[in-house]
């Protein structure tokens, strides 16, 4: 599902990463530990196509993340580590400008937004702007957010972070 065979990525003289490489089944969960600067936001954002390798290469589902970067980004779900939701929409706003964005079906979306909206404890404050959740509440919307399009492959940057255990 992932390939990675001697990425380095560069900033300049400051070397972020040096010659990485790992594969991940199908099936398989992989997470990234180790201390701030480590280089695991600069793997992942590498992944999901929003930094180029300084050398090496990638492959996600079959597609290299430098060439076929649309075909990784239908690919993939992404929650970040900061916040992205728009605090102004309601949940169910902000779902489905997301399902716009992948062009989900409506009468796919729907039932897709129910099923995780349920799954996160959402549903019944699917109509609440996301300005008046928690942080764990907000934290909960972005990851069904990440899983509302089906991804093969799902990036948790900081996944427990404002999470309740």
């Amino acid at each position: 599902m992932i390939a990675v065979r001697g990425v380095t990525k560069s900033f300049g003289t400051m070397r972020a990463l040096d010659q990485v490489s790992f594969g991940i089944n199908r099936g398989e969960i992989l997470g990234f530990l180790g201390p701030n600067g480590a280089g695991k936001s600069t793997t992942i954002n590498m992944l999901c196509t929003l930094l180029k390798p300084t050398a090496g290469a990638a492959r996600l589902n079959g597609f290299d993340v430098q060439h076929d970067r649309s075909d990784v980004r239908r690919s993939i779900g992404l929650v970040f580590q900061q916040p992205t939701l728009d605090e102004y929409l309601t949940a169910e706003q902000n779902l489905k400008f997301h399902a716009y964005a992948y062009a989900i079906p409506a009468e796919v979306r729907d039932q897709r937004m129910r099923e995780l909206l349920e799954m996160v404890e959402l549903w019944d404050r699917r109509k609440t702007p996301v300005r008046n959740y928690s942080g764990g509440m907000k934290r909960r919307l972005e990851i069904a957010r990440g899983l509302l399009h089906h991804p093969r492959v799902l990036f948790l940057d900081e996944p427990t972070l404002g999470l309740d255990p």
